[in-house]
C-alpha cells in the first residue's frame, strides 16, 4: 500500500510543479522573448532609417522585456485558479 500511495503523491507533485511553475515559466520566457524581439526589431529599423545613430541594447530594454515575462507568467499562473466549466 505504501508504494501505491507514494506513486500517487509523486504524480500529484509532478502535476503541481508542472502547472504552477514549469508552464508559467515557459510562457514567461516566451513573453520575454516576444517583447525583446519587438524592441530589437524596432531599434534596428530605427537605426536603419537613420532615426537613431548608434544601435545599442541597454539594460532598460531588458527590464522592459521583463514586463512580457511577468505578464505571461501571471496569466498562466492565475489560470490554475480559474473555475473549471463543467
Amino acid at each position: 500500500m505504501k508504494t501505491l500511495t507514494s506513486a500517487v503523491e509523486k504524480k500529484n507533485y509532478k502535476t503541481f510543479f508542472k502547472s504552477f511553475f514549469l508552464l508559467p515559466f515557459i510562457n514567461g520566457l516566451f513573453g520575454f522573448t516576444l517583447f525583446f524581439t519587438i524592441l530589437f526589431l524596432t531599434k534596428s529599423f530605427s537605426s536603419w532609417i537613420g532615426s537613431i545613430e548608434v544601435f545599442t541594447i541597454d539594460i532598460e530594454d531588458v527590464v522592459l522585456s521583463s514586463i512580457g515575462f511577468i505578464l505571461l507568467f501571471l496569466i498562466k499562473f492565475l489560470e490554475n485558479f480559474a473555475e473549471k466549466e463543467k
